[in-house]
């Protein structure tokens, strides 16, 4: 159960009673700064590692091997994400989480060795992938962990609270490795992202077992969650909405290219993330604002608005676009947040580990996808059309039921 805040010292008593009541409670668990910290580091080198890669192999080789490089390693990741889910959903997490990181270790540290003396860009290339193949599932793990530690009650909160991480590691993930790379080494960087992935696991692996969802004994479904129709709808809207987010960075990055206003592309950016951290901490300090009605569909509606208000900005100046980014990234990450938790509340018994994995898998495609459309379509076309994109995602998702939904959550538990 979750402890009163009388158990705590009185410093950090006074502390929680400054919060939030959602924040307060959920922050009172044991062991909770661990999985906070844990979920931090485990993101923090998947925001670097692609910067990194073109830094280090572009001197070395070409800014076309090092983009080849991302590309493998990101479809490495994102190909065996559901495969690396379906292993925790019927064997013990901790085995498979100390595999991939020894692997992973391995891979990244090779992978490095062989670019530093220009070897064989096949051999580099293989190697990316591998390092994608063998990313610890931390991520994973944490967001089926969020679904035990609150219970229903502070479910949203915790979500608020990873969607938030993710944007922080955002900003300061690339220009940190910005920094690595140029005033120090590409080796040293790598090294900072293997040490990062080491203690996030270990973390994890310190917090005490926790009443995990049940995991399936026999072979199952082959088509595992995705035989689940309401799952499948909310993996499309999840896949639409990472194409959107991603499509409108690199149409922030062509408008400014067009307007030869490019000292302008870092702040709106980054003010796109400023919005999302305060829209998810926000979500999260009042959790019980969407608790009932269709949450995505509201949530994708704000963020509909938010890109009709930057796309009538980006004809004015690159200012105004600015102070309208934080406008527009409001919902960014409630709606990640919203989303990750509806598909823990869809996924069918036995496979939570494996529908948080096709979410991740999902979010790079949905990437890659947006990126490629944003480039290849007129600027001022793309963002005019991303509003009703969000609007046809937000029916996809109105008021979808799953099967936990008349189960009902779990209790709160303490890790």
């Amino acid at each position: 159960m979750i402890r009163t805040e009388e158990e705590f010292r009185p410093g950090r008593r006074r502390g929680l009673q400054l919060l939030p009541p959602g924040y307060r409670e959920l922050l009172a668990v044991p062991g909770i700064g661990r999985m906070l910290i844990a979920a931090l580091l485990s993101k923090l080198p998947l925001s670097m590692v692609a910067l990194s890669l073109l830094l280090y192999l572009g001197p070395r080789y070409s800014n076309v091997t090092g983009a080849l490089a991302i590309s493998f390693m990101s479809i490495g990741q994102g190909l065996s994400a559901p495969f690396r889910g379906r292993l925790m959903d019927r064997h013990p997490y901790r085995p498979i989480l100390v595999g991939c990181l020894v692997c992973y270790v391995v891979a990244l540290g090779l992978l490095t060795a062989v670019a530093s003396v220009r070897g064989p860009v096949l051999l580099l290339l293989a190697l990316a992938a591998l390092s994608g193949i063998t990313v610890p599932p931390v991520g994973i793990m944490m967001r089926t962990l969020w679904r035990v530690v609150g219970g229903e009650r502070q479910l949203v909160t915790a979500m608020a609270l990873d969607a938030a991480t993710s944007d922080i590691v955002h900003i300061t993930g690339p220009a940190l490795a910005t920094w690595l790379c140029l005033s120090l080494s590409g080796e040293v960087a790598f090294a900072f992202f293997g040490a990062l992935t080491v203690v996030s696991v270990v973390l994890v692996l310190s917090l005490p077992a926790a009443p995990l969802p049940a995991r399936r004994t026999g072979s199952g479904h082959w088509a595992g969650p995705l035989r689940s129709a309401p799952l499948r709808r909310l993996l499309i809207a999840h896949a639409a909405f990472s194409a959107m987010i991603t499509a409108i960075d690199v149409i922030i990055f062509a408008l400014n290219v067009a307007q030869h206003t490019t000292t302008y592309i870092g702040f709106q950016i980054g003010a796109l993330s400023i919005g999302s951290i305060v829209g998810s901490l926000a979500l999260g300090a009042a959790p019980g604002l969407l608790a009932r009605g269709p949450k995505l569909s509201v949530l994708l509606g704000v963020f509909a608005a938010g890109v009709v208000l930057l796309a009538a900005a980006s004809q004015l100046s690159p200012l105004v676009m600015a102070l309208a980014c934080p406008i527009t990234g409001f919902a960014y990450g409630s709606t990640f947040g919203a989303l990750f938790t509806a598909g823990g509340d869809l996924a069918p018994e036995g496979n939570a580990a494996e529908t948080q994995a096709w979410l991740s898998s999902l979010t790079q495609a949905g990437a890659a996808v947006g990126a490629w459309l944003a480039a290849e379509v007129s600027s001022l076309t793309a963002l005019s059309a991303i509003p009703v994109i969000a609007a046809l995602s937000a029916v996809l998702t109105w008021n979808i039921r799953g099967p936990r939904s008349d189960r009902g959550m779990p209790g709160p538990a303490t890790i």
